[in-house]
């Protein structure tokens, strides 16, 4: 493998991740805006700053700093630094998954979304807040709290905002849909 093919296998090698992924995502053509780029072929690691936007298909990543880490050839870690740093997807069922906060670590091989500081996460119309927001994109688990609370002080409690599914059997009237007669 040459050093251009190697340098955009591992720019491009990250964004093959499906956990939050719309399938049709895949095959979508990605795109990297930034003000610098440092890649470390030594490292498998590739860190952009300044204003970073990333898109793939429905995803959207921004961040002030994101640093991607491939480990034997795959995706391994992405970390976004960011006032916020964002991120947003469809999936497979339309549902809008998106998240924000100061920092951000994705781990590729248990599929864990973990936000810290300010940490939001929608997933549809449901809400999630915190200061710590653990997300588990494989098994579709969330765990937000402060984790790490050690002393008595009062610490910014978990905020949760869900939304009563509507049955699919009736119509925008509230009224059940009877198609029998």
């Amino acid at each position: 493998m040459n050093r251009l093919t190697r340098v955009i296998f591992l720019i491009a090698l990250p964004f093959t991740m499906n956990a939050f992924a719309k399938s049709t995502d895949n095959d979508a053509p990605l795109h990297i805006e930034a003000d610098q780029l440092e890649m470390r072929e030594n490292d498998s690691e590739s860190i952009y700053s300044g204003n970073v936007k990333i898109t793939k298909g429905s995803m959207r990543i921004t961040g002030d700093k994101i640093i991607i880490k491939n480990k034997d050839g795959s995706l391994y870690k992405i970390h976004i630094d960011g006032k916020p740093a964002t991120f947003y997807q469809l999936n497979d069922l339309e549902e809008e998954i998106s998240a924000e906060s100061h920092f951000m670590d994705y781990k590729a091989e248990t599929g864990i979304l973990e936000l810290k500081e300010k940490a939001l996460l929608l997933k549809n119309k449901n809400r999630f807040s915190s200061e710590h927001i653990i997300y588990n994109t494989l098994k579709d688990i969330v765990k937000a709290g402060n984790h790490n609370a050690s002393t008595l002080e009062e610490t910014p409690r978990v905020k949760i905002t869900i939304y009563p599914e509507k049955p699919k059997n009736q119509t925008p009237n509230n009224t059940p849909n009877n198609t029998e007669e």
